[in-house]
């Protein structure tokens, strides 16, 4: 699994989000956001991990 970061608009539904695999062009893309959105905070969020059930138990998978 590969590591990624999303950005969220405070206060909004979340839209459709895109994956970044590059920091900075994450940063970059928050950066576009904030300024779009005037007085809204943005987070970048970096995924920490993924699970899914095949069967029981739930597996997980983190990135390093």
């Amino acid at each position: 699994m590969e590591r990624f970061w999303v950005c969220y608009v405070d206060g909004t539904d979340g839209g459709r989000h895109c994956r970044h695999y590059i920091l900075e062009e994450a940063q970059k893309e928050a950066e576009r956001l904030t300024r779009k959105e005037i007085g809204k905070v943005v987070y970048l969020l970096e995924c920490v991990g993924k699970c899914k059930v095949k069967q029981t138990p739930v597996e997980w998978a983190v990135p390093r």
